[in-house]
């Protein structure tokens, strides 16, 4: 059997962060409309309106002051699926992959609370430097840096059958077998350098969930439930 490294994005892709923002903003007395937004800055009708995307950064900061991330929830079946994928496949290996920058513990708080094992995350610390802040930039570019050297395997398998995360916003350096994502332009990037990429469609990258399945280095879903048939599609089954 073969190793696979599966690289899961967090927001709007394992875990609702539209949701969560819409509840922030009503927080902040600027109630939207919401749906699903048809421009990934949220510039777009039912948000801030069309072309009013730079005025995303600064509710999205006030967000995540509001405990943005603490508010996400995971998409239906999409904890279920990922235990399909790490205990069905000895030889898969799950790492949830974010380029958060400012989330503090937040997302080492939130994993606590889906019941995820920290001590993966710390295991990736043994294996990569001596001294680690296990929920820092640290970790990222230390996983990055043995991706490059290309000994990822060390860290990221280090468990077999569980769940690890990092931060990492240069998420190609994995060299991962599959990449979970959502966000177009981190998609095109992936696609870019060839990486197979599972697209969780959302109405803002319709133009990368075409790109994958006509270029054949991806598919495109739309429930968790579809994840891990789709999956063995693209990386083969390993039982």
């Amino acid at each position: 059997m073969t190793d696979r490294l599966i690289a899961i994005d967090l927001d709007n892709t394992f875990a609702d962060y539209t949701a969560a923002f819409a509840d922030c903003l009503a927080q902040m007395g600027r109630p939207v409309r919401g749906g699903d937004p048809t421009s990934y800055d949220f510039g777009c009708d039912g948000w801030f309106g069309e072309g009013n995307g730079d005025v995303f950064p600064e509710f999205h900061s006030r967000a995540v002051m509001l405990g943005l991330y603490l508010r996400e929830r995971p998409y239906p079946h999409a904890r279920r699926a990922v235990d399909t994928l790490t205990f069905d496949h000895p030889a898969w290996h799950v790492a949830f992959v974010t380029s958060r920058r400012d989330d503090g513990d937040d997302t080492a708080r939130w994993m606590l609370g889906l019941g995820i094992d920290m001590s993966l995350e710390f295991d990736y610390a043994d294996q990569c430097l001596d001294h680690l802040d296990p929920t820092g930039m640290e970790l990222g570019r230390a996983i990055s840096e043995r991706a490059r050297s290309g000994r990822w395997s060390m860290g990221l398998l280090c468990e077999p059958n569980g769940v690890g995360w990092c931060h990492l916003p240069d998420k190609e350096s994995l060299g991962a077998d599959l990449y979970i994502e959502d966000d177009p332009a981190m998609l095109d990037r992936l696609m870019d350098l060839g990486l197979p990429v599972l697209v969780r469609r959302h109405a803002y990258n319709t133009a990368q969930c075409e790109r994958a399945e006509q270029s054949g280095l991806g598919l495109a879903f739309d429930d968790w439930t579809q994840v891990p048939g789709l999956a063995e599609r693209l990386i083969g089954g390993s039982h």
